[in-house]
């Protein structure tokens, strides 16, 4: 963990400092006590959370706040106030606040906010990478809800189908569907709801330009604990002109394979 303790009194910083080395004794922590220190602290590659008192005696919470916000946006910031107004307050969470404690009794909270704060943006990071590593995926990959209103949408799926992400997000997943088969996929889709993955399978799908293309579709049931939140699909192009043509005439049996291959993995299991 980085941390940051922004403190121009000697008191308050040794207090802070020496219960927060208690709770974390892997932390590697920085202090600024003036200007100076604050502007080599902010040179650095990254910090996870910022402690800082609102009553500085060269700025204040606000400013260091915006400061950290603008080097390390998803640095999480705690000020530290023994009189800050609900303005001020109301001001610092327009600009990215974690929290706030109320000296002296935020002295006792200060251990488990900075805790929360650190996973907090340990998940973020998390996410974020999550986020950039099926955005580079060479496979389409885009998530439903339970409507069938498309979430997310990848940068290969933008280049398979031909829309931009700004332009699918919200619309339904029908408008990749070509007529003759669509109640057959949307079929697929709802036994994915239902909590069946649906094994790559050849169909065919609409391009954004009216053109039809085939592709191998896998779709996945998405949890969330015990509740079904959606789906996601991982569509890759079929370029061989004969698997096309096979596609073509195979996906109105689409639905019964996928329930043959359910019941065959029921039966293995029993």
């Amino acid at each position: 963990m980085e941390l940051l303790l922004v403190e121009d009194s000697p008191t308050d910083r040794l207090l802070m400092h020496n219960r927060l080395r208690r709770a974390f004794p892997k932390a590697h922590i920085a202090i600024a006590d003036d200007a100076h220190q604050l502007a080599d602290v902010l040179r650095g590659e990254n910090c996870d959370v910022v402690v800082t008192d609102y009553w500085l005696g060269w700025t204040d919470g606000l400013s260091v706040l915006q400061r950290v916000k603008e080097r390390w946006p998803r640095s999480r910031v705690i000020i530290l106030t023994g009189n800050g107004g609900e303005e001020v307050v109301a001001e610092a969470f327009k600009f990215g606040l974690y929290h706030y404690l109320l000296k002296p009794d935020g002295f006792d909270n200060l251990v488990q906010v900075v805790r929360a704060a650190y996973e907090s943006k340990q998940r973020e990071d998390r996410n974020e990478l999550m986020v950039a590593f099926v955005g580079s995926l060479p496979d389409a990959v885009y998530i439903c809800d339970a409507s069938g209103a498309v979430l997310s949408w990848n940068t290969a799926a933008e280049q398979l189908y031909g829309f931009a992400q700004e332009s699918i997000l919200g619309r339904t997943v029908e408008i990749l569907l070509p007529p003759t088969i669509r109640n057959e996929v949307l079929k697929l889709h709802e036994m994915a709801r239902g909590g069946q993955q649906i094994s790559p399978l050849e169909t065919l799908a609409l391009k954004a330009d009216g053109s039809t293309i085939s592709i191998a579709l896998t779709i996945i049931p998405i949890r969330s604990g015990a509740d079904m939140i959606g789906i996601g699909c991982i569509a890759a192009p079929v370029t061989d002109a004969e698997s096309g043509k096979a596609a073509s005439h195979a996906v109105l049996d689409l639905t019964g394979r996928a329930r043959r291959r359910s019941g065959a993995a029921a039966a293995t299991t029993a």
